[in-house]
Parts: C-alpha cells; structure tokens; sequence
C-alpha cells in the first residue's frame, strides 16, 4: 500500500477589525429655532456626548481659515510654477483649472497688495550707476584731489607706502582712461625725492625711487626733492647719480627743493665728521643732478631753523647754483628770505641784530651776495663778502 500524502488542514485566522458600533441612537429631536447654537448649559450631558456637532469648535477656531484646500484644488490644476489656480471661479462641471484662471488670482493678489500699500505708487525702477567719465575734465580733476587726499605731500621709500599709497593708486586700474588722467595728476602734484632718507632697508637701497619707477610716470612729474644731512659722516653708496635714475626723462622737472637738514660744521660734530668732506659731497651731487634733468629753472633752499644761511654747505650749494645760472627761492621751513637769515639765527650770531643790509658790488647773482659785496648788520658788524 502506498503512503497516503497527508495535507496539514488550513488555520484560518480571523481578519481583525476596528469595533464596530452599537446601533445607531435614534436621531436627536429638532431644537428649536431660538437655539441656533448648542451649548452644554443646554443640552443633557447624555445628548452633549453623543450628538455631533455640526459647528466648529474653539479649538478649531482660534486659527484663520485657510484660504486653499489640498481637497478642494484638483489635481490636474496643480503646477510646479507656484502659482494657484482660481478654485472659486473653477468649473463646476468637473472640467480642469487652467493656467489662465491661476493667472488672474495671482494678479488679483498683487492688484490687491499695491492698493493695501497705497494707491498710485508705481514700481521701483532699478537704480543705474553713474558714468563717471560724463563729467567733464574739470570736475573729474577735482575728484582725483578729494581721491588722494592723506597722501603726504613729499613722496619716498617707506613702510608706509602700501598704507597710504598703493591703496590709492588702485583707481588707476579702472580703465586706460583714468589711468592716464589719474597718474598724470598723482605724479604732477606730488614732490618726489632722489635718494631715500628713511632710515632702515631703504636708506640704502640700490633703487631709489625713481630707479622703481617707469619712464611715462617721470615724465609726468614736476618737482623733486634732494635732502642732505642723513649719513653726513658716511653717505651711502646708493646715492650717486646713475643712468638708472631717470633724470633725463624727467622733462617736465621744472623745480628742485633741496632741504639741509644740519650743519656739519657745528662744534658738536667734531667728533663725528671729517671737515669740509660733506660740504664737498653735497655740493657735488647737486651739481650732477643739475646736469641731467633738462628743463629745471628754479631751485628751492629750504632747511631747520638751525641751519645758518651763510653755513659752508650752503655757501658751496650757492656756488653750484651760480655756475648753472638759475633762480632761487627760499622755502617757509626756515625763515630765510632773499637779503636775510631766519630772526633766531640773527640773533644768536649778532647778539639781537636786527638785521642786515646788503650792498652789491659784484653784479646780480643768487641771492644779491657776490665776490665784493658788502653785508653791514644792525649791531654795526661790517663783513665783506
């Protein structure tokens, strides 16, 4: 006999359900109208609990009403633009909102924001930039001078430069046009020194200023500055007049200050200089620069008021003045004008002179004083010059 396959009998499960509700209670009798709204003070608390209401509860009405459903809006009238189609005014036929229809509500929302805002007001218009370059060439100089305001007057080699200059001179990469206008203002109004005094790497340096600079920005320039007195014991070897410099391309040079910072042939100083060596220096690097720039007509004495008029590096700093044949002028440092010294040196030197009158017997050259030329002060000293 074969085996008889035995089949394991089904377990069925019974599905489970949520409880199903007692019968339904008979529906509540009609409440009259003066009642339009039931409250529990009322109604029986049996009717309270088993009655739906079909008003809106406290809870539910401390929020506002949402103005669009998700099961109001159908589906087919969904769009990914943001905007929201118009389900008041939508077909009742069950026929799809269109985009025309969303349309109109988002323009009825922003009509209807413009007159909460305030009627008549119409839309910002974005903003345009000035063009700088409608301005007239007059004004535009002006601008460059409020531009460079803070930049010191007598321009060197500094730490300070990146600070005071280099941020400033960042306008000349606007465009060609600025460039030109600005760099040849910066350049024109400023006074440029030959040999760097700053005291530190750049005392002495191999490349002075100028050296760092191109050849349209020294044509540009008007003005230079020689200062002597630092390194008087021992100059650097920097300072000497080289191709390298640019001094014949500095065609526009017209005026050279020359500063004297101190005398060395004050007593203090015997100790520390050799005699007459940086009045012979002095006088010769001014004659070398003289040499090359080009067009140079005038040249600026200037100094500490403790510097003397008649000291022997300005006496041989005059001398090269003379040979060269141009005009000098006295600058506001010191106080020196064409027939004086400042009033402190006078009196100091003369005891309270008040004074001095100069008479010319040697023909016209720097400053009225020439071979013969007789120098009578206030206090009856008679010099011959």
């Amino acid at each position: 006999m074969g085996k008889k396959t035995l089949k394991k009998a089904q377990v069925v499960r019974p599905r489970l359900s949520r409880p199903i509700a007692g019968p339904a209670s008979p529906a509540p009798a009609l409440l009259p109208s003066a009642l339009t709204t039931p409250s529990r003070s009322r109604l029986p608390s049996a009717l309270t609990s088993t009655i739906p209401s079909a008003y809106t509860s406290e809870d539910e009405d401390d929020g506002p009403p949402a103005k669009y459903d998700a099961s109001t809006i159908p589906i087919a009238g969904l769009r990914l633009t943001g905007q929201v189609p118009d389900v008041e005014n939508q077909p009742t036929d069950g026929t799809p909102a269109t985009a025309s229809t969303a349309e109109n509500v988002v323009t009825a929302e922003t009509e209807a924001d413009v007159d909460l805002e305030g009627k008549g007001k119409e839309p910002a218009k974005p903003v345009q930039p000035f063009r700088f370059l409608d301005l007239p060439s007059e004004l535009r100089v002006k601008v460059y001078g409020y531009h460079f305001q803070g930049v010191d007057p007598v321009t060197d080699l500094t730490p300070d430069n990146y600070r005071k200059v280099f941020r400033k001179l960042l306008l000349l990469r606007t465009c060609r046009t600025i460039y030109r206008e600005a760099s040849y203002y910066f350049y024109s109004r400023h006074i440029f020194r030959i040999f760097p005094t700053h005291p530190g790497r750049f005392f002495k340096t191999r490349r002075p200023l100028l050296a760092r600079l191109k050849q349209h920005q020294r044509s540009a320039m008007t003005t230079l500055e020689l200062r002597l007195g630092p390194g008087f014991n021992k100059p650097p070897k920097c300072w000497v007049v080289q191709r390298k410099l640019g001094l014949k391309e500095c065609v526009n040079v017209r005026t050279v200050h020359v500063f004297v910072q101190l005398d060395p042939s004050v007593s203090w100083l015997d100790g520390f200089r050799k005699a007459g060596f940086y009045e012979m220096f002095s006088s010769s690097l001014l004659n070398d620069i003289l040499a090359e720039l080009p067009n140079v007509d005038t040249i600026e004495f200037d100094g500490y008021e403790s510097v003397r008029k008649n000291c022997p590096i300005m006496e041989a700093l005059q001398a090269v003045v003379r040979e060269h044949a141009l005009r000098v002028t006295w600058g506001p440092k010191n106080g020196w004008t064409a027939t004086s010294d400042n009033a402190a040196n006078m009196k100091a030197m003369h005891g309270g002179g008040s004074g001095r009158v100069v008479i010319n017997l040697g023909g016209n050259t720097v400053d009225g004083l020439g071979p013969g030329s007789i120098i009578a002060y206030g206090n009856g000293i008679v010099s011959v010059a």
